[in-house]
């Protein structure tokens, strides 16, 4: 793999954990472990939509000598990052209101 496909998924590993941190912060619980999720599946995301299905919406511009809908793919990442810090916000209440009877 050349090193500017390696730094190009560098880059989407970066709008990733931005869009993670970002919908975190905005939906909650602010927890260095509640991070996990929403990054993973914005980077899974960004794999799915970029690279599987190779779906191109808007401009593209050139990074690293590759043509990126960049707009597209960061939206994609701030939207998987938020839809599954929601579903993590609404597991964790509704778990959180159950409680042991003995």
């Amino acid at each position: 793999m050349p090193a500017s496909a390696l730094a190009l998924v560098g880059l989407f590993i970066v709008v990733a954990v931005v869009s993670g941190i970002a919908a975190v912060r905005a939906v909650g619980p602010w927890r260095p472990a509640a991070l996990a999720l929403p990054i993973v599946v914005s980077f899974l995301a960004l794999y799915l939509v970029g690279h599987r299905l190779g779906a191109v919406v808007g401009p593209q511009v050139s990074v690293l000598g590759f043509e990126v809908s960049l707009l597209f793919d960061v939206a994609i990442a701030l939207v998987a990052a938020f839809l599954a810090a929601f579903a993590q916000r609404a597991f964790l209440r509704r778990g959180a209101g159950r409680t042991l009877r003995t």
